[in-house]
């Protein structure tokens, strides 16, 4: 599955709405944090995605995890 353009909503649908349900705990545990940042700072919810989708670009591990979001 190849990594969805930065704008495609999914990537702050993951990071606003409902919690993706992911298996990688490497995965889990970045989204807790940024999903936390955005809560803290809405401002940060660009920067989040760009952290999210240069994680799913440098790790194929996580590519199951796409289909979650």
């Amino acid at each position: 599955m190849s990594v969805p353009a930065k704008t495609d909503p999914r990537w702050q649908r993951a990071l606003t709405g409902a919690e993706p349900k992911v298996s990688s705990l490497a995965t889990r545990l970045l989204i807790t944090r940024l999903r936390d940042d955005v809560r803290r700072d809405p401002k940060s919810l660009g920067p989040s995605v760009v952290q999210l989708y240069d994680f799913f670009v440098a790790n194929s591990f996580a590519s199951r995890d796409l289909a979650a979001l």
